[in-house]
């Protein structure tokens, strides 16, 4: 009996994976802000001067949960790569 190969899975990118993109980035933004902002109070005290500036606080609070989304969906992108490898041609 011939043993039969299945077809290749088709991927499905559409609109529907971009809502659900959209909602967990502000859903892992708001998240961050939250370790963000918390990390920033408690360590405040012990910060150096210029950390403890207006500015520099602002770019701290803001770039801080936008560096982790960044972080968190490289490792979504390498665990997916790692579960799932690409077919070899």
């Amino acid at each position: 009996m011939p043993s039969r190969t299945l077809p290749p899975a088709k991927t499905r990118l559409g609109c529907g994976f971009l809502v659900v993109s959209a909602i967990l980035t502000c859903i892992l933004l708001g998240i961050n802000a939250l370790i963000v902002t918390n990390a920033y109070d408690a360590s405040r005290q012990a910060l150096p001067e210029t950390l403890r500036h207006k500015g520099a606080e602002q770019a701290i609070l803001f770039l801080g949960p936008v560096l982790f989304l960044f972080i968190e969906w490289w490792i979504c992108d390498v665990a997916i790569d790692w579960l799932r490898p690409a077919p070899k041609s």
